[in-house]
């Protein structure tokens, strides 16, 4: 079987950033899934992750490798990122798995919090707001994803975190990447391919 290499896909117009602890696992293979989705379309987005505890020279775990060849992903050459300040400026949309890595970003740079979700947050609040190619800009469309959730810099709700699978048996990781699975396709199909205006 031939696994989709993710990394190849690059467009590099506006950037989505995930977020986890050690970049191994969950903001790992939700990168890769947005990434695949993404390569079916038009749209001009990069897809990133980083975590906010990393390891140098670390790679994926063998379990996310392992899971994400379900989907037909190969995740093998994935190489984990610190999140950093330059990181997080750069990000249009921040996707965060839990509430702790929301604390770590606005740390970093407080003003990225109004454009940081949790994952389930995707899900929830994109049922509330336009696609974005009906939305003036990007910007225009996280703001309104902000808002959706009532203009407060809230932290989200417990069941909008995707949990930590690490040191887990790989049930745990086949549960995380159907849902985190999910979550980039309704984001997927949030995004439209009309991108192409003023931020």
């Amino acid at each position: 079987m031939r696994f989709r290499r993710y990394k190849e896909i690059s467009y590099g117009l506006y950037v989505i950033l995930f977020v986890c602890t050690g970049n191994t696992c969950r903001s790992a293979m939700a990168e890769a899934f947005l990434k695949d989705k993404l390569m079916k379309t038009s749209s001009e987005i990069e897809v990133l992750s980083a975590g906010t505890n990393v390891k140098s020279n670390s790679g994926a775990t063998g379990e996310a490798i392992k899971v994400m060849e379900n989907f037909e992903i190969d995740l093998s050459d994935h190489v984990t990122h610190l999140l950093n300040k330059d990181t997080i400026e750069n990000a249009e949309l921040i996707i965060a798995m839990t509430r702790p890595h929301e604390l770590s970003i606005s740390k970093i740079q407080q003003k990225a919090r109004s454009r940081t979700f949790l994952a389930g947050e995707i899900v929830r609040l994109g049922s509330q707001v336009s696609k974005l190619g009906e939305s003036p800009s990007f910007s225009s469309w996280v703001e309104e994803l902000h808002s959706a959730r009532g203009g407060h810099m809230t932290s989200g709700r417990a069941g909008d975190e995707v949990l930590d699978p690490f040191d887990k048996p790989l049930e745990e990781y086949e549960k995380v990447a159907t849902r985190l699975n999910g979550i980039c396709e309704v984001l997927c199909k949030l995004l439209t391919s009309d991108v192409n205006k003023n931020p």
